[in-house]
């Protein structure tokens, strides 16, 4: 399944201080790792450690790693081997630790700086891993990985503008496509979330051109889908739907970009596959939601509300109600549109169109005053539309409410400005008929 672009990169590997090939000089006062030793015709406990370490026995080479920092408590590649051993078994924490120890016996260590940050990346840690990784780049200022975790613990702490300025700082230390690649990527994610779309693009299409990664291909999808570039998206998205026919995110965003094309029978097939795949309870109701949009535009009401029914009742989606309840409404269902719409204000009280469509409901079942009631919600909050003062017009001239129906067709008149003729017609006659009435009273 196709994911979002990960917080820890692929090359996530810790430094080594004897084996990385991006130092160019030594850090001060650091030796080979076993110069610290004193050599005998046994094997130190030392270098029993850097053999266990090698062969992949971490218990025991921290073990031995221990037992040889009993009798050479400053050798900092003790601490620093035995660090190794104890990420690779899993005690992160203790690892951290032990790279702090090398540290105090040689602050230059940009390695343990480097790796330390790393460790508590992976413990959300940001903050404190952001000065290590500061710290490690002030040291080794040519030093990749340092440079792209400061990005990284910015973007993770949220810091958008700083982590963008780090991940361009690191770009060009990347020696490689993979490193490349995940630099682009980085600023991508940093840019769709403070909403330069261009950016984002920009970076996109360069991750592209460093390695294939379906992952990019999505995001780029998904940018197009938000900016109406509906034909790139389904560029992008088809050759991803054959390749991964499982993938129910792959299938809705097609879905829902032939949804908007106006190809609604394509848009079925592939909301129909995304539903079958996808487990995730919020994640159906809305492809269900997508899918019943799909059918009202193929003018198939009946399936549409086949669909949410049985959705509506466990969601807490006001759009799924207030659709529902204009299908209802369009199949003349007066009473289930009602307690739709209405189930949709008790969800979102803002719900303006709620109430115009509920007056309509009410208007239809003859039921004046309840319409009122809708329509004079609905005009509070938009003053303007005309179409709310004919339907109040109308309402009030069905109670025999002379005053405030003549008082409803002028202003209807007055704001529609001629535009609806046979609306206005109306209005203009059953003005003369109630004021007529008005002065025989």
């Amino acid at each position: 399944m196709i994911r979002a672009i990960t917080l820890v990169p692929s090359f996530f590997l810790l430094v080594h201080p004897l084996l990385c090939a991006q130092s160019k000089t030594k850090p001060a006062q650091q030796e080979p790792r076993t110069a610290s030793v004193q050599r005998t015709d046994l094997p130190s406990h030392f270098e029993k450690a850097e053999a266990l370490l090698k062969e992949g026995k971490f218990a025991g080479a921290i073990a031995e790693y221990r037992l040889s920092l009993e009798d050479h408590p400053e050798n900092e590649a003790a601490y620093f081997g035995m660090a190794l051993a104890q990420t690779q078994a899993g005690l992160t924490t203790e690892a951290v630790l032990s790279y702090q120890e090398a540290l105090k016996i040689n602050p230059q260590l940009w390695e343990a700086e480097t790796n330390s940050g790393m460790l508590l990346m992976k413990q959300n840690g940001y903050a404190r891993a952001l000065a290590h990784f500061r710290r490690a780049s002030e040291l080794n200022p040519k030093h990749f990985q340092s440079a792209f975790f400061t990005a990284k613990a910015l973007e993770s702490l949220g810091q958008w503008k700083e982590a963008a300025e780090a991940g361009l700082q690191a770009l060009p230390l990347a020696e490689d496509r993979a490193a490349k690649f995940e630099v682009h990527a980085t600023l991508a994610a940093i840019y769709l979330k403070v909403g330069s779309s261009r950016q984002a693009e920009k970076h996109l299409m360069a991750a592209r051109e460093q390695g294939t990664d379906s992952a990019i291909d999505f995001e780029l999808a998904r940018l197009y889908f938000q900016r109406g570039e509906y034909d790139k998206s389904a560029d992008l998205l088809a050759p991803m739907a054959i390749n991964h026919p499982d993938d129910a995110m792959v299938q809705e965003l097609l879905g829902r970009v032939f949804s908007r094309k106006g190809s609604h029978e394509a848009a079925i097939a592939a909301l129909e596959e995304a539903l079958k795949h996808q487990t995730d309870g919020p994640a159906r109701q809305r492809i269900t939601f997508e899918l019943a949009q799909a059918f009202q535009g193929l003018n198939q009401p009946e399936k549409a509300i086949a669909l949410l029914q049985p959705v509506a009742s466990q969601s807490s989606d006001s759009n799924l109600h207030f659709h529902l309840g204009t299908l209802y409404l369009q199949q003349r269902t007066f009473d289930a549109a009602s307690q739709s719409f209405l189930r949709a204000l008790q969800l979102n009280p803002d719900c303006v169109e709620c109430y115009s469509n509920l007056g309509s409901v009410f208007m239809l079942q003859e039921k004046y005053p309840e319409a009122i009631t809708a329509f004079l919600r609905f005009k509070t909050a938009r003053p303007d539309a005309a179409g709310a003062y004919f339907y109040l017009g109308i309402a009030f001239d069905k109670l025999d409410d002379v005053d405030n129906a003549i008082k409803h067709y002028q202003r209807f008149l007055l704001l529609d400005g001629g535009k609806s003729d046979k609306q206005s017609f109306q209005a203009r006659e059953r003005i003369k008929v109630l004021e007529k009435r008005r002065k025989k009273r």
